[in-house]
């Protein structure tokens, strides 16, 4: 199965990639007119805003512009399984792990909302953080409760964006601990869906083509929308079957 990618061809027009999705554009401008099918409207205005933005990324002076924005708009094309909020009011909780490449980009989306919930965004130093260490007059019960408290927080987030720079710890310290919690992992190096990620970015030259895979989505108890896995490779998590 080929790579899809989300930018249009060398000497194409941006968007001619797409033409053929786009046909239904006249009637999604009449679904607006009736109340009880604007939020559905709005969903697929969401993904298709998404296209458009990774389409231009040749053109964006900045990649995690785009990617931030992204990761919001996948969350409308996910969903989570109640339990993954305290109440109706409970934030949706945006984490970020390792070294952040976003910049000022994530202060950009603090006032955002995501299906109706506050944002709040999360940063954690790195995976190290969560492995622990037994220092000279520490006792091993108050290293043990650091180590679970630092990974309820990990696994409080909906959307965990892991920083290239924990490529080394991807499964033992980030992947493995989180276990089948509700965490739609996001990562962007080769390896990272083969390790047991959900969605990884990959970038060839100023092409962004995105890989998900269903069996880490299906351990989380996620539901992707098949709009979403319509612009994906979807593919296995082989690191996850071998070590369950």
């Amino acid at each position: 199965m080929s790579r899809t990618y989300l930018n249009p061809a060398p000497g194409r027009p941006p968007g001619a990639r797409f033409s053929r999705g786009f046909r239904w554009m006249p009637a999604f401008i009449r679904l607006l007119a009736h109340p009880a099918s604007r939020m559905r409207a709005g969903r697929h205005l969401a993904l298709l805003t998404a296209v458009c933005l990774l389409t231009n990324l040749a053109a964006a002076s900045d990649e995690y512009a785009v990617k931030a924005d992204y990761m919001l708009t996948m969350a409308e094309y996910v969903e989570w399984p109640a339990d993954a909020f305290s109440d109706a009011r409970a934030p949706f909780v945006l984490g970020i792990i390792g070294d952040n490449p976003f910049g000022a980009e994530l202060e950009r989306l603090k006032d955002k909302k995501v299906n109706g919930r506050p944002l709040e965004i999360r940063r954690f130093n790195g995976a190290k953080e969560f492995s622990g260490r037994l220092a000279p007059g520490r006792r091993q019960a108050a290293l043990d409760t650091e180590r679970r408290r630092k990974l309820a927080s990990l696994k409080s987030c909906h959307i965990l964006f892991v920083s290239s720079s924990e490529e080394n710890f991807y499964w033992s310290l980030i992947l493995r601990p989180l276990g089948s919690a509700s965490v739609l992992t996001v990562g962007e190096t080769a390896s990272f869906v083969e390790e047991g990620g959900i969605v990884n970015f990959l970038k060839e030259g100023n092409k962004v083509g995105l890989e998900i895979s269903l069996e880490a989505a299906e351990r989380a108890r996620l539901q992707i929308s098949s709009r979403l896995l319509g612009l994906a490779k979807v593919i296995p998590s082989k690191r996850g079957e071998e070590d369950q």
